[in-house]
């Protein structure tokens, strides 16, 4: 459908993704001149009378909220043949796609993008409504892990058709609290537990519980013990770990109370680590916690030593005055050295061993972690930076030092590379802005929400005709790149009055152009030409064609003014006009 105008108003610029439900487009909104998302009902479910009514009274659910955190709703047309909802488009990646790159997170970003998810939620739940499916695929994040919440209330649009219910209940398992699992509704606490467990995936790239399928998942969920976050990732602090385990409590009356009392502890955290304050405490007790040991734990009352028999008086006069002193002189002696050298050997004995920081300055922060942990200290990242020696992912300083010797089981903060300050801007023209974007943002550069739109009748619409600062420019990460995107020959703010088709007269002859497409290193794909000319809009051809070759395909049009759409499997990626 990319190309065409729904609604008579929203031009279908490229599909970005297809769920279980819907089929998802960016567009352009022609009466407001901005890019929009749309998502179009599939066709199995666009006659379902109860899927459809439940879906209208979660989008009325969604109407009544506005919050920089959640997706803001522009208009529902449910009536329309395929049923839709418009939405704010927004320019960033789903958490699942950036927790497959990147994870594990670092524990300063995984706790900047949770505080986003749960300010959300926590206007979700201000509201009176619950989300009901808090996941990855469900949280979009952005340049500066900006975050943006979706998906709220469609589990009980799932749950109106079975087919889509056991789909939808299969990807959601590894994100469903307990009670869920015996029939519960969905709560605020099982919003709580989802926290948990996306917390724990960022940090740790992998779930809690999980199973070969959604029944053995939800058996895990229902009976084995929380893992510990921190076996799996040494650089987690003690509070983090008892963020995530009070989180994913069996019990939902054990968990926060509402997302406000997660969001302070969040918070709470996020201050800690810009300051450098310590994050030993916990919310909840921890299992695996270690009673602190005590100075009446390492030494024992040293027992009395018994008084010395009573001598017989006649032989004590046997014994000089001057020797019994000496005698009893050099006996306390004795006993104090004894009871100096015990005291002195229980020190030793019980006082934890002192080690010396092993050597990690250029090594990768997992084998980092592990030379710390083989030598009894805890690891933690403080940060991570810019360094024009080590390439990203590597350590480039330690403190304390490396070589000094300090107590077993003390903390060892660590600074992370992210790579050079300055990078070289790609060459991202004539690709789709979605996958510019990706292009960029894998390099770790931030690129601008707003772009520029310029008339390119070369240049399809909505592919990038430049960047600014341009490509192969050497700048600093920081510096944000702003996209100029093509809006093809130009376009009204209002729909234009339709044309009455052009006759073919005696002047305006049939012309031919011949259109190039070529498929080398790529497999078979549906290839589809539409021409736009005198005679009105049709389809020249749509047939699949074999990959490895190029093909050069003669196509025919009449009139003065002639418009040649190319499209391979439905995407736009050529446009001609004469």
């Amino acid at each position: 459908m990319t190309g065409n105008v729904l609604a008579a108003r929203y031009e279908l610029l490229e599909q970005i993704a297809e769920g279980l439900l819907f089929h998802v487009y960016r567009a352009r909104d022609l009466v407001r001149s901005r890019v929009v998302t749309i998502k179009l009902v599939r066709a199995p479910y666009a006659q379902n009378a109860p899927l459809l009514d439940a879906l209208k009274l979660v989008l009325e659910n969604r109407q009544r909220l506005r919050h920089p955190n959640l997706l803001e709703l522009y208009e529902v047309d449910l009536q329309a043949q395929p049923p839709f909802y418009v939405e704010e488009f927004v320019r960033g990646l789903d958490l699942v796609t950036r927790i497959r790159r990147t994870a594990p997170f670092t524990v300063p970003i995984a706790i900047e993008i949770m505080i986003g998810i749960v300010e959300g939620l926590h206007a979700i739940h201000s509201a009176g409504v619950v989300h009901g499916d808090l996941r990855p695929a469900n949280v979009l994040v952005g340049s500066e892990w900006r975050v943006w919440l979706n998906g709220m209330g469609m589990r009980g649009v799932y749950r109106a058709e079975p087919s889509l219910a056991a789909a939808h209940e299969a990807r959601a398992a590894a994100y469903t609290a307990p009670e869920l699992f015996r029939g519960g509704a969905p709560s605020v606490a099982s919003d709580i537990y989802a926290c948990g467990v996306i917390l724990f995936e960022m940090i740790a790239a992998s779930v809690p519980f999980s199973g070969e399928t959604p029944v053995l998942t939800a058996e895990a969920h229902l009976h084995e013990p929380i893992p510990s976050l921190r076996q799996r990732n040494a650089a987690t602090p003690r509070t983090v770990e008892g963020i995530v385990t009070k989180c994913l409590q069996k019990d939902p009356a054990m968990r926060y109370t509402t997302a406000q009392q997660l969001l302070n502890d969040l918070k709470a955290v996020r201050d800690a680590l810009r300051f450098g304050k310590s994050l030993g405490w916990s919310p909840i007790e921890l299992s695996d916690t270690p009673r602190p040991a005590t100075s009446s734990d390492l030494f024992a009352r040293k027992p009395t030593p018994p008084p010395p028999p009573a001598e017989d008086e006649e032989e004590e006069e046997d014994i000089p005055k001057w020797l019994r002193t000496m005698l009893r002189l050099t006996g306390a002696l004795v006993l104090i050295g004894l009871v100096v050298g015990i005291a002195a050997w229980l020190a030793l004995r019980f006082v934890p061993e002192d080690r010396p920081v092993p050597p990690v300055v250029g090594k990768r922060l997992e084998e980092a972690n592990r030379l710390l942990r083989e030598v009894g200290l805890e690891p933690e990242v403080r940060m991570e930076g810019y360094s024009e020696q080590y390439p990203p992912g590597v350590v480039y300083s330690v403190s304390p030092p490396e070589g000094r010797v300090v107590r077993k089981g003390s903390t060892v903060y660590l600074w992370v590379s992210k790579g050079s300050r300055f990078v070289q801007v790609p060459d991202v023209r004539n690709m789709p802005e979605s996958k510019a974007r990706r292009e960029l943002e894998t390099l770790g550069l931030a690129v601008m929400d707003a772009v520029e739109e310029r008339n390119d009748p070369n240049v399809p619409l909505g592919y990038v005709i430049d960047t600014v600062p341009p490509a192969g420019t050497r700048i600093e990460r920081s510096r944000p790149i702003k996209l100029i995107v093509s809006v093809g020959s130009g376009y009204e703010a209002t729909l234009p009055p339709t044309p009455e088709p052009e006759p073919p007269t005696p002047s305006a002859p049939k012309r031919t152009f011949e259109v190039k497409i070529d498929l080398t290193n790529q497999p078979d794909r549906r290839i589809r030409i539409e021409v736009e000319d005198a005679l009105g809009k049709h389809a020249v051809l749509d047939e699949l064609r074999t990959g490895g070759q190029v093909y050069i395909i003669p196509v025919e049009a009449q009139g003065r003014s002639v418009k040649i759409r190319v499209y391979v499997d439905d995407q736009l990626v050529q446009e001609i006009v004469r």
